[in-house]
């Protein structure tokens, strides 16, 4: 698998994996218990909740409780595209790690597993918190209509879990391999510029490195981190 080391500042960095897209057909719900069926609603939701994200303008419910959970589930997809990483870690045999070629390689793969181990000790912290909150949810099951505190809890105590888990073989048992990459350089000197021209260079860097969410990524970590 591919990871980049990216720049979202001109001294600061994400580690980021672009999975393809997910075309596992929707199972079918026909013959399954309860539990099945919710999971097959579940797995439906998420597929258009991640669609919906890279829509212009996503259609809009009607109905409060609607909107309520078509933001929950945006929310989740969005979760769902920041975890791919740690989860996709999780079953990887080896990795490599694309890092900037004015960067020396051995301070970058540094950074990577720094910010791994970071990555598991807040993902252990929170499965804990996300746990508990899970069980006091129970009840709301019982309520008519989209049980949306189920999806999100459900969603963040497997979420978590699993990211842990990556991280933490992404730490200690995947072998990396660290290469140079030139356009990656590009984007770390474009943080310099003005933003209508660093736009440019990171839909640019994107394009040629085809990875088409890359620029939203970087855009959105970047911002953050103002």
């Amino acid at each position: 698998m591919d990871v980049y080391l990216v720049p979202i500042a001109a001294d600061r960095f994400e580690t980021y994996y672009e999975a393809p897209d997910d075309d596992e057909p929707v199972a079918s719900a026909e013959g399954l218990g309860l539990a099945g069926r919710w999971r097959v609603s579940l797995h439906r939701q998420l597929k258009e909740a991640e669609q919906s994200r890279h829509q212009v303008a996503p259609e809009v419910p009607k109905t409060l409780l609607g909107r309520m959970q078509a933001r929950s589930l945006r929310w989740i997809a969005e979760r769902m595209a920041e975890q791919r990483l740690l989860w996709r870690l999780r079953t990887a045999d080896a990795a490599t790690l694309h890092v900037a070629s004015d960067m020396d390689p051995q301070a970058a793969e540094h950074l990577m597993r720094a910010a791994m181990k970071r990555d598991a000790e807040r993902h252990v912290r929170l499965l804990a918190v996300h746990s508990i909150a899970l069980i006091l949810s129970a009840p709301v099951a019982l309520v008519p209509g989209p049980n949306v505190l189920g999806y999100l809890f459900t969603f963040t105590v497997v979420g978590h879990f699993l990211s842990w888990r990556g991280a933490r073989r992404g730490v200690s048992l995947v072998p990396w391999q660290v290469v140079p990459n030139a356009d990656l350089a590009d984007l770390r000197r474009a943080f310099v510029l003005g933003a209508a021209d660093r736009h440019r260079v990171i839909q640019d860097v994107a394009d040629r490195l085809h990875l088409p969410k890359l620029a939203r990524f970087v855009e959105r970590m970047a911002a953050a981190g103002a």
